[in-house]
């Protein structure tokens, strides 16, 4: 969105070359989705384009054509390397295009102070090779079938109780639940 023209002061304007692909661009007067950019750095070869701005409301933009790397700790021995910190609100990681995000490392640690919450639109798969362990006082599910829906305390499981109807048929007779 821009400025109307006579309210964009283009003679604060700065606008420096470091040579035939790369630029700096300061106080550029026309409006974006932050209003003015204070500064940005801009490099552009073979159809790629980087650019590095803050605008007037504070926002600092990355943007780059191809893959972005962020690397530290290269002769650090330990500790954190590499900190992504959201003082005053959330941090969001997207990935467009149907693509994964993938977390690697040799062993993954989760910490909430208050809630872990896992969602998905379809299937959450928690695989380990050798085994899976839940360390808590209260383990609850409201699974309504399969091997860990509640047996023995569904309808068809307190009325087959004791006799010779085996739990295979009651479990595709019955479903578990509330």
């Amino acid at each position: 969105m821009a400025r109307p023209e006579d309210l964009q002061n283009w003679a604060q304007r700065n606008h420096i070359s470091l040579g035939p692909h790369c630029r700096i661009d300061s106080a550029n007067p026309e409006y974006g989705y932050g209003g003015g950019t204070i500064w940005s750095l801009i490099a552009e070869k073979n159809n790629t384009t980087n650019h590095i701005s803050l605008s007037e409301d504070g926002q600092f933009n990355l943007f780059n054509d191809d893959c972005v790397s962020i690397t530290g700790g290269v002769t650090k021995n330990g500790g954190a390397c590499v900190n992504i910190i959201g003082k005053g609100g959330d941090v969001t990681i997207t990935a467009m295009k149907n693509g994964d995000v993938k977390i690697k490392g040799k062993n993954i640690i989760v910490d909430a102070d208050d809630l872990l919450r896992l969602e998905s639109k379809k299937n959450v798969v928690v695989k380990g090779s050798s085994s899976i362990f839940f360390d808590t006082p209260n383990l609850s599910t409201n699974a309504l079938t399969g091997n860990l829906a509640p047996r023995n305390v569904t309808f068809g499981g307190l009325v087959f109780r004791g006799t010779k109807v085996g739990s295979d048929v009651i479990q595709s007779a019955f479903t578990g639940g509330f």
